[in-house]
């Protein structure tokens, strides 16, 4: 535990300027413990306040670097002259091993895994390893046929609805031509007339 000796006195710890001779010459004393835990006790004539309440005399109470400590309201504790001690560096001590463990742990893995050797797998593991394989090989050929199915019925389909419309479109678009009509009519005579021509031979 270190304590630390505050007042105007040259032989203080932290030494307050003060011409007005209000700061006593030992005005408080603080006590800083190992992990961080500090308390201060009052010493003086014209009183130590913490956050604006006057402390009793030779109490101690526990501060933290949070508190705004005055000394007869004429100066304020600097905590910048005070070193952080315990709770700093306890923390930083627990974060340090931490990391360290943390760090075996992984080098300590890695050398573990490395000498160990790679379990073998039986032949019964084996087998059903290479069935799951087949298994999964032929879901996916199934899924591309499926795939491939299904995009030939969806061109024939297409396919399918284009035909009739061509179709239809030539029957409307044929030409009639009268020529061919008139070609057609003696030939009819004609074979008419040669069926007559027959029967009077008869």
């Amino acid at each position: 535990m270190k304590v630390y000796s505050i007042g105007r006195e040259q032989g203080c710890d932290i030494v307050i300027n003060d011409r007005t001779d209000i700061i006593s010459r030992r005005h408080a004393t603080l006590s800083v413990e190992s992990f961080g835990k500090m308390t201060i006790v009052d010493q003086s004539t014209n009183g130590t306040y913490v956050n604006g309440i006057r402390i009793s005399p030779n109490v101690p109470v526990p501060v933290t670097r949070k508190d705004n400590i005055s000394f007869a309201h004429v100066a304020r504790l600097d905590w910048n002259l005070i070193p952080r001690g315990g709770a700093g560096y306890l923390r930083w001590a627990i974060i340090a091993l931490g990391v360290l463990v943390i760090v075996a742990g992984a080098v300590f893995g890695i050398k573990r895994m490395s000498k160990e050797e790679a379990p073998v797998p039986t032949p019964a593991e084996m087998a059903l390893d290479s069935l799951e394989r087949l298994r999964k090989a032929e879901e996916l050929q199934k899924q591309e046929k499926q795939r491939k199915d299904s995009i030939e019925k969806a061109v024939k389909d297409s396919l399918a609805k284009l035909r009739p419309a061509q179709t239809t479109n030539k029957k409307e678009n044929k030409p009639t031509d009268s020529k061919d009509k008139k070609k057609k009519e003696p030939e009819k005579k004609i074979n008419e007339e040669g069926k007559n021509v027959k029967r009077a031979d008869r």
